[in-house]
């Protein structure tokens, strides 16, 4: 009956409440989407994987988060706060933490922002509550390979590994930090309680870790070591325990290790029997066995003197050549003499078999210099060059009584930089140095022949003389000659003014046009370079090329700066200190070539002055032919011989490269054509001279002016 009265209603007025009808019962659901869209923000992450999976760009935008997740490493003092849900882990930043500290195994809820972090995105808490506990989630097993990747950062994760070394660390973290061998690597891992009581009874155990993976990385984002942080002591299990007594190992021979044994590893640590060669507490001690020796690193400070027997125990690791043993511990067995050094030249040390073993050479001292905290010798012997080193205070000039060109005796420990290796007996190492364990390891055989007694003795005598003579001569023309004295005195420093000053201004156009011509276009390039590498258009690819360059560039500029500095420098106006430049220039020079360099020189030189110029001159052409060498050549060993003979110092760069055909190369070859225009400027000489397959020959020589300093 309702619906024949709404059927008589009029139609306007039955259309007029189907609308109402209708609007009553939208408006409350339109009401309840517009509530439940302002309450709720767009674009909420609710997962630690959706996060991580964040470009930097879209972290940095501050995204809104909120998480559920249990707190898996947490130690404010360590910078370390970790939570992880059922995607993943991730790492929360300091700001909006609570001020109690967080437990592991606590629920926590967490709101805040997304950052783009210094690795990997992270999240910016803007309030964190705890809602109850909760188990850990289960440790996923990985390799070594999977955390050098950085792709487990912030995930409780699994590992095995050897217990290499247990420190407590002293800032306020307090937190225990163990070093492990893994499969194929080492890790550090931190861990606030240790399985054992003693930290020494872990060491070398085998051990399956439980704990979060935390980062290091650089300022470029860019990963470069990966610790393990563990919450709880049940995260560290052993699966092997230690030895109750460490040294009840049996003794294996020095000379044995590393050697092939299908039937032996070197897992677990390794007991040595050896004569002190070499200490210094808590850092290094080298033991010798017979001849053969060995470098053990250690913390232990147990004093310890030369020649004393000792045990040690340790991880046998490899070396640069031989090998060596890491976080080791020790004992002295008796006390000794110290052991005789064995006397050897560069020839028999180059031959490999002296690495670590107590030598006694004898060479001629070149130079002193400083590198850090150690303290060196540049020496030579037989036209090789090689270095001691001395650790010393920095205060300390232990070397200052050492005089250049002297003859001396070092004794130390032999150290070879092998290079490249190859199998048969014509290998030869690439270098090696001396390492000295106090001044007392350098003996003075021989001073330099100009600084003996007896040329002193006739300095002096004709010192004394000429001033006799001079005063005789001045008593006796004195009253003849003073007003003449006067005037000449006036005039000639009047002049000597004027040529002073003159010879200044050719000194300084002529420095002007050197750094003009030599560093203005390398300066330009630099400009250039700077301006492209800060260009936020380039691709950062481009950029870092261009920074790489810059730097490479930056480096020729001081070279030259330095060259065009010691040219000028009238402290070098010597033809000696010209052959000593040289040999330091080439050694430096060739070594950064991984090219091997000897050196003929002189033992003497006379002392016959060289101007500014002349040296400066000389030194392109020498420099030119050594860059020709380097370029070109494909040589393994370049030889380099000074001499002065028939007054005129002769210079030679033999190489033993591919060599060329002269006359076939003359058109295009500026560099040949720069050094035969250069000498010729000079009033000297050039020669060169090559044959296909044997090397090339470069000879130039330059006059000497009869001005003895």
């Amino acid at each position: 009956m309702a619906k024949d009265v709404f059927d008589l209603l009029p139609c306007k007025l039955r259309m007029l409440l189907r609308f109402l009808s209708l609007a009553f019962f939208l408006f409350p659901a339109a009401a309840m989407v517009h509530a439940e869209g302002a309450m709720a923000p767009t674009n909420e992450l609710h997962t630690a994987a959706a996060v991580r999976s964040l470009t930097v760009e879209e972290a940095q935008k501050h995204l809104p988060v909120r998480l559920r997740g249990v707190v898996t490493f947490y130690e404010e003092n360590f910078f370390s706060r970790f939570i992880q849900d059922a995607t993943a882990g991730i790492y929360l930043s300091g700001s909006g933490v609570p001020a109690e500290h967080l437990v592991p195994g606590q629920f926590v809820e967490v709101i805040g922002t997304t950052e783009a972090g210094e690795f990997a995105p992270i999240v910016v808490p803007q309030n964190i509550r705890v809602i109850g506990a909760q188990q850990l989630p289960v440790a996923k097993p990985v390799t070594d390979e999977q955390l050098a990747s950085g792709i487990e950062d912030s995930q409780f994760i699994e590992i095995t590994g050897v217990v290499r070394s247990v420190q407590q660390l002293q800032d306020i973290s307090r937190l225990n930090m163990v070093k492990i061998a893994t499969a194929s690597g080492s890790l550090i891992v931190y861990a606030s309680q240790l399985p054992k009581t003693k930290a020494a009874d872990i060491v070398d155990c085998t051990l399956r870790v439980r704990g979060v993976c935390s980062t290091k990385f650089n300022r470029r984002r860019q990963l470069f070591a990966v610790r393990l942080m563990v919450p709880r002591a049940q995260d560290l299990i052993m699966e092997r325990e230690a030895p109750e007594n460490p040294f009840a190992v049996p003794t294996r021979p020095v000379a044995s290790l590393l050697q092939f044994n299908p039937k032996e590893s070197y897992d677990h640590r390794v007991k040595i029997v050896g004569t002190v060669t070499c200490f210094d507490p808590g850092r290094l001690l080298v033991l010798q066995s017979g001849d053969q020796g060995v470098e053990v690193e250690t913390r232990s400070v147990e004093p310890l003197a030369l020649g004393d027997s000792v045990e040690a125990l340790g991880f046998v690791s490899h070396g640069d050549y031989t090998p060596i043993f890491q976080d080791a511990i020790y004992h002295q067995v008796s006390s000794g003499k110290p052991i005789a050094p064995v006397p050897v030249n560069p020839d028999i040390i180059l031959r490999g078999t002296n690495d670590c073993e107590l030598v006694q050479i004898s060479a001629k001292l070149l130079d002193r210099a400083v590198q850090g905290t150690e303290k060196y010798l540049v020496l030579q012997e037989n036209g090789f060059i090689f270095h001691a080193y001395l650790s010393q205070p920095a205060d300390r000039d232990v070397f200052s009584h050492l005089e250049n060109r002297s003859r001396v005796a070092v004794t130390g420990v032999c150290r070879i930089d092998p290079g490249e290796w190859l199998a048969g007996d014509e290998w030869r190492a690439r270098a090696f140095r001396i390492e000295l364990r106090s001044i007392d390891d350098v003996t003075v055989l021989e001073s330099p022949s100009w600084w003996t007694l007896p040329r002193v003795l006739q300095v002096a005598a004709a010192v004394s003389i000429a001033a006799l003579v001079a005063f005789g001569w001045v008593v006796v023309l004195r009253r003849q000659v003073a007003e003449r004295t006067f005037q000449l005195e006036a005039q000639n420093e009047k002049r000597e003014r004027a040529e002073r000053q003159n010879l200044l201004e050719q000194e300084r156009t002529r420095v002007a046009q050197d750094l003009h011509d030599e560093l203005g276009a390398t300066l330009t390039e630099v400009s250039m370079l700077g301006t492209l590498a800060r260009t936020p258009a380039l691709p950062l690819a481009d950029r870092e090329r261009y920074l790489e360059k810059l730097t490479s560039t930056s480096r020729a500029v001081v070279s030259t700066l330095d060259e065009i500095v010691w040219a000028i420098n009238p402290k070098y106006d010597t033809v000696a200190s010209l052959a000593s430049y040289y040999s330091l220039f080439a050694q430096r020079f060739l070594n950064l070539a991984s090219i091997g360099c000897r050196l003929q020189v002189a033992e003497t030189f006379p002392l016959i002055a060289l101007d500014s110029r002349l040296r400066h001159s000389a030194f392109l052409a020498f420099k030119e032919a050594l860059n020709n060498a380097v370029r070109h050549s494909g040589a393994s060993q370049i030889l380099i011989n000074l001499e002065v003979a028939e007054r005129k110092l002769k210079v030679a760069v033999i190489d033993d490269g591919r060599g060329f055909v002269v006359a076939e190369s003359q058109t295009g070859c500026d560099g040949i054509t720069g050094m035969k225009e250069r000498m010729a400027k000079l009033r000297g000489g050039f020669e060169i001279n090559s044959t296909c397959g044997v090397g090339t020959t470069v000879k130039f020589w330059l006059p000497l002016e009869e001005t003895l300093l």
